[in-house]
């Protein structure tokens, strides 16, 4: 596990208030992905909006369940038809939380499964949060294949690139 110290309040408060409801509803592997995860991973980039989190549909459907009092009902999504889940925000934490459960992802005329493949745990505040390795982040948002996440999959790369060149 390792210990992220770049994490801003806001985001450190708002997993502390999700993993305790993490542990009582999921059953399932759960990850936190997009601009979150690049930030506990320790890679540069945007500052988080929001808090992105993949599940399962199971655990997507148990949190709406124990969150339902504060599920914001009015935010949709952009809907270019890229993406389809069981999607459900939440407002009621320092920064918005967004479940997708079972993500899918369109490509061409598909529809293919986000999975995580590899991941870390970073330790926040005594709570091992999981997210996809840095690779991994890479390789999910070049799938995602928006602007935005080609932009922060060039940051993984030049991350990536620094620390194998730290390593030789």
């Amino acid at each position: 596990m390792i210990a992220s110290a770049s994490i801003d309040t806001r985001l450190m408060a708002t997993l502390a208030g999700l993993m305790p409801v993490a542990r009582a509803c999921f059953r399932d592997p759960w990850w936190v992905i997009g601009s979150a995860a690049m930030r506990l991973a320790g890679i540069d980039g945007p500052e988080p909006n929001d808090v992105d989190l993949l599940c399962s549909t199971r655990d997507a459907d148990a949190l709406t369940e124990a969150w339902m009092a504060h599920r914001d009902d009015h935010h949709r999504p952009a809907e270019d038809g890229r993406f389809r889940s069981r999607f459900a925000r939440f407002a009621h934490l320092p920064m918005p939380l967004e479940v997708m459960g079972d993500l899918e992802v369109r490509v061409a005329d598909d529809w293919r499964p986000v999975q995580v493949t590899s991941e870390l745990q970073v330790e926040v505040n005594g709570h091992a949060i999981p997210v996809p390795t840095p690779s991994e982040q890479r390789r999910i948002l070049l799938l995602f294949g928006r602007d935005k996440d080609l932009a922060k999959a060039q940051r993984i790369s030049a991350f990536l690139a620094t620390r194998e060149h730290h390593v030789h």
